[in-house]
């Protein structure tokens, strides 16, 4: 019986693996399909994986069909063909007769549809399930900020803002940042008793208000330290190194102090108190090691922020995703974070994880996917459509298209950095959820 589980977990997280990957390649794909049929190309094949064709059938010109290689996709475009095969014939549908910047717009509107599709989908999810929040009003004032000055103590629970009853750590940001120029008055629960902070404005440097967050566990990164002590989400985490800790801050300084390095830690669950040795992951922020466990904090419930909200915050976390993405590959060499790189793995295993949480999770973990297929698709490395648009980019100053030879070598250089990066990705899969494992059952 437990093989046959066993069989069926790893089945189940396939299915979801493939669901994910196939939703972004059908709306990657789908981008340079719509593109290229509306400025009157001719699109030969649409297809969802790679050859050999599992199954297909002809509509117009076009051949759809599902092949047997599942990790992407391709639209084979009239004209486009690679280095070697049969070159274009000078016909006015065929993707070479059309203008650079014609040519330029089907190569974009593939990462373009996945930061689209991943908008529609962050609009949706806090549209329909609300904006996330911690359900802590407690507060710490930060170094010598407006807040501090005004009295403000580690550890006061906000109760009121200006009169106002505020419930969780939402409303406390907008009501602290509805006016500050005003100021605001704070009632504050501190020990026993309760007393009134007055802020003065504050506008250009702000309250300096952080709120502190409780230690529960919303969620346990797969791979990680936590997952291998058996760390779960509802859990309350107590201490760290025999000094109990009462907000995330707090823990997480404690533990991103001891990178790689054996550590106590005690958590409660279900009013059982529990410890386990834990040895953090060493990472590498702002040139300084820390240590990571893997855990996320818990989120206590959702606000409902109406749909206009839900749209501005949609186009906040494309941006705020993106910018990370591309903050991440600049300090991949420089700060050693090749180790943090994640392949289909991972992937399959956050996609499986993600949905076991509910649809909720499942696809905002679609719409971060979605981002990163995009913005890496955009870096300018041949092969890639950040590689087709360099070159297009060249041939609008040059006015001359490269030579086959030229492509050629950008092509098989391409592909060189491609297989790099798959052969990095998947040892650090294997090492992460594999090799680990085996290390383990021999200690």
């Amino acid at each position: 019986m437990p093989v046959l589980a066993s069989a069926i977990d790893f089945l189940v997280t396939v299915g979801y693996f493939l669901i994910a990957l196939g939703v972004l390649v059908f709306v990657h794909e789908l981008g340079h399909f719509l593109v290229a049929k509306r400025a009157g190309i001719r699109v030969e094949r649409f297809s969802l994986g790679y050859p050999p064709k599992m199954v297909g059938f002809e509509w117009g010109e076009t051949e759809y069909c599902i092949s047997w290689v599942p990790f992407g996709g391709y639209v084979k475009v009239a004209g486009m063909a690679d280095v070697g095969e049969e070159a274009a014939t000078g016909a006015p549908w065929e993707f070479p007769s059309k203008s650079v910047g014609v040519r330029m717009a089907v190569i974009a509107a593939g990462p373009l549809m996945n930061f689209l599709f991943a908008f529609a989908v962050f609009v949706v999810v806090y549209g329909a399930w609300g904006l996330d929040t911690w359900g802590s009003t407690v507060v710490a004032p930060q170094d010598d900020s407006v807040a501090q000055v005004a009295g403000l103590i580690r550890g006061d629970q906000v109760l009121e803002v200006d009169g106002e009853a505020i419930a969780n750590d939402y409303e406390l940001l907008k009501a602290l940042e509805a006016h500050p120029e005003l100021g605001a008055v704070l009632t504050v629960q501190r020990g026993d008793g309760k007393r009134q902070i007055e802020l003065p404005a504050a506008v250009e440097t702000g309250y300096g208000i952080s709120i502190l967050l409780p230690t529960k566990i919303g969620s346990v990164d797969p791979g990680t330290p936590a997952e291998g002590v058996g760390l779960q989400r509802g859990d309350v985490i107590t201490a760290v190194e025999g000094t109990a800790v009462s907000s995330w801050s707090d823990m997480r300084e404690l533990i991103s102090a001891r990178p790689a390095e054996s550590i106590a830690l005690a958590w409660q669950r279900d009013g059982i108190e529990m410890t386990s040795a834990i040895v953090p992951e060493e990472r590498v922020s702002q040139d300084e090691r820390i240590g990571v466990i893997g855990i996320r904090p818990f989120e206590a419930g959702s606000i409902d922020i109406g749909w206009w909200k839900a749209t501005s915050l949609g186009a906040v976390s494309v941006y705020t995703s993106s910018y990370l993405i591309l903050e991440f590959i600049g300090g991949i060499f420089e700060n050693s974070r090749y180790k943090e790189l994640g392949g289909p793995i991972r992937i399959a295993r956050m996609a499986d994880d993600t949905a076991q949480m509910g649809l909720k999770y499942f696809l905002r973990f679609l719409a971060l996917l979605s981002v990163n297929l995009g913005v890496l698709n955009l870096l300018p490395i041949p092969v890639l459509d950040g590689g087709h648009l360099t070159f297009l980019t060249l041939e609008a100053i040059l006015r001359r298209p490269p030579s086959v030879r030229q492509r050629e070598v950008s092509q098989q250089i391409g592909l060189v950095i491609i297989l790099f990066i798959m052969v990095a990705v998947t040892f650090n899969d294997l090492n992460q959820f594999v090799f680990h494992h085996i290390a383990e059952l021999f200690q």
